[in-house]
């Protein structure tokens, strides 16, 4: 589909920054479009429907983290949505009833979308803990339950990613490199029954994958882990 037919749909316009809003009509518009035509979706590295779907994984949609004059716990409220849109973009992109996903490039690129929002939500958390803002303090004991999201996601995309037959050995490099900078990022507040799972699904991995790229890139991240 072209995007002017996305457009028909009502999708918002692709070129400018999307808003909460905006993900709520287009999630609307195509789940009704792929209960007619489940072949229809944006897809990536395409010419007539890229620009959209990469406008849904767009971390520029979070450029209000940015916004200096919005108060920290109002950005907080606002990035908890993030959640659901990453949620509700691995749902609009799953077949329940199939085992090989149609739209497994795209689940990749959603996951490293996923891998992006919940950073910004890690370092927006980090920000909060340091305020002497009152409404900004309140918000501080939801840091564990932000890592805690953190690590699910991570969990389940290591997971996800040992179905190598299913997904371009080229997307899924691009994966690790995505996940290692993150473990690398964020392992210093990892404990040890946390490192330690973490190494485990990446030796899952590395016995599922052909790529020595992704088998080496583990292995030296469960040394350092």
């Amino acid at each position: 589909m072209t995007l002017e037919a996305y457009r028909e749909l009502g999708i918002p316009d692709p070129g400018k920054v999307w808003n909460f809003q905006d993900y709520i009509t287009t999630f609307g518009a195509l789940l009704n479009l792929k209960l007619e035509k489940p072949y229809a979706l944006p897809v990536k590295n395409s010419r007539r429907s890229g620009e959209l779907f990469y406008r849904m994984i767009s971390l520029e949609n979070l450029s209000f983290l940015e916004d200096e004059s919005l108060p920290l716990h109002e950005k907080a409220h606002r990035i908890k949505g993030f959640v659901n849109v990453y949620n509700d973009l691995i749902e609009l992109y799953t077949n329940v009833l199939m085992k090989k996903q149609y739209y497994n490039p795209e689940l990749v690129e959603i996951w490293i979308f996923g891998l992006g929002v919940t950073q910004k939500m890690l370092d927006l958390a980090e920000k909060i803990n340091k305020s002497d803002v009152p409404a900004d303090r309140r918000m501080a004991s939801g840091y564990k339950s932000i890592q805690g999201i953190y690590l699910t996601g991570l969990m389940e995309v290591l997971r996800q990613q040992q179905y190598t037959s299913q997904y371009p050995v080229r997307d899924l490099e691009l994966l690790t490199d995505s996940l290692s900078i993150s473990v690398q990022r964020n392992m210093e507040w990892f404990d040890e029954d946390t490192s330690e799972q973490i190494k485990q699904a990446m030796r899952a991995v590395i016995d599922s994958t052909s790529s020595l790229k992704i088998k080496n890139d583990y292995l030296e991240l469960i040394e350092i882990l």
